[in-house]
């Protein structure tokens, strides 16, 4: 088994259904009346949703480019580190800072998105150090 590669495709494939998982009640939530709830919801925290996306997908693509060879590959992956560090630590600030309201009354599952969230940026950096390791040794 190739640890290198199959350590990459996990980190990826975490960092996509990580930001999957994070839109998802915007798909299954509907309706006018949660939409001041939901903006409140995704606010939440330090940086808030956009920036658990942003990192989540920035840790993707400098896992992804690592073998491509424009930068050298150990900084790279020592970057994947960090940038799924802080993945991880900003999904749990704002899971921290996320205070109920009406619509976890309507959609009880909405009260464990926020830690499935958490538990799914896990895989993000310690696939990004099981690569960075396999890396640089």
């Amino acid at each position: 088994m190739d640890l290198r590669a199959v350590s990459r495709r996990v980190g990826i494939a975490a960092a996509v259904v990580t930001v999957v998982a994070l839109v998802a009640p915007y798909a299954l939530i509907s309706g006018a009346e949660y939409a001041d709830q939901l903006a409140a919801y995704y606010a939440s925290g330090v940086v808030g949703w956009g920036g658990i996306a942003l990192f989540s997908l920035l840790a993707a693509v400098v896992i992804a480019s690592v073998e491509r060879g424009n930068v050298e590959p150990g900084t790279l992956a020592g970057v994947a580190v960090v940038l799924g560090l802080a993945t991880t630590a900003s999904a749990a600030t704002w899971a921290l800072a996320v205070e109920p309201s009406a619509v976890f009354r309507d959609h009880l599952w909405l009260v464990w998105h926020a830690p499935a969230v958490v538990a799914l940026t896990v895989p993000v950096p310690l696939a990004a150090g099981v690569y960075a390791r396999e890396l640089l040794t």
